[in-house]
């Protein structure tokens, strides 16, 4: 008797928990997951501008030359003199850049307009006045920038190349040398910053050296002197970027 009610009870024991088993929860549900528990998941980062890509533009600004002036003969035909030309600088530049990360290089080409002259007394002859003036400007140099987004700060060098009229106007008769045409190194720095995706705005300075070369005049007897040239220049840049949105997304 005692062993079937000991049965009786262990099976109805175990029908209620399994019926109690299949019966619907009454629990509240879990809470929403916080924004902790996401913190292991990928996310996109903000857009951030991309400097990769083909550009041309216009600049503007201003230039001083150092030229000095020397005899070429041994011994020396008259004392060195030195003088300033100074003007405005104008024109235009094409290039095209590539980004990595955080660092851009790049390759410009630039052509421009010079108005730096000046005329003062040289020792080329007893009461002469001379003149230096600088008729073009070009270059094409090498850059080396970091970018933090639509900023971009660089560092430029390369290969220049000049053209000069160097004068004698007076006493009279007027005597010019040649040959003018100059080539030299440059370097520089820069920053610039992206407007829209391509408008970019710019400011620059650049350094050149031409070096000291000889020259002979128009005259006869003809002389020998040596002419150095040297340049600081500071622009103002506009450039139009080409292509579509100018940005990429980075994964954190």
């Amino acid at each position: 008797m005692n062993r079937f009610l000991i049965a009786s009870l262990a099976t109805g024991v175990f029908a209620a928990t399994a019926f109690a088993a299949d019966l619907p929860s009454r629990r509240s549900p879990p809470p929403p997951a916080t924004p902790a528990q996401f913190s292991n998941v990928p996310l996109m980062a903000s857009r951030s501008y991309d400097w990769s890509g083909f550009y041309a533009g216009l600049n503007a600004g201003y230039g001083w030359n150092t030229s000095n002036w020397s005899s070429n003969a041994t011994p020396a035909a008259f004392a060195s003199s030195s003088m300033t030309a100074k003007g405005i600088i104008a024109g235009g530049q094409v290039g095209y850049n590539y980004q990595m990360n955080n660092v851009v290089v790049g390759l410009e080409g630039r052509g421009q307009y010079s108005g730096a002259k000046t005329t003062a007394p040289c020792a080329v002859a007893a009461g002469a006045t001379c003149s230096t003036q600088q008729k073009w400007l070009a270059d094409i140099s090498g850059r080396l920038g970091y970018a933090s987004d639509r900023a971009l700060v660089y560092v430029s060098g390369g290969y220049a190349f000049t053209n000069y009229t160097f004068t004698q106007t007076q006493p009279t008769p007027i005597v010019t040398w040649s040959p003018a045409a100059r080539s030299g190194w440059t370097a520089g720095a820069g920053i610039e910053y992206a407007v829209t995706n391509n408008l970019i705005y710019g400011l620059e300075y650049k350094y050149y050296d031409f070096g000291t070369k000889a020259s002979v005049s128009n005259t006869t007897p003809s002389t020998n002197i040596k002419l150095s040239e040297k340049e600081n220049v500071i622009l103002a840049r506009l450039s139009y970027k080409f292509g579509g949105p100018s940005s990429v997304t980075a994964r954190y």
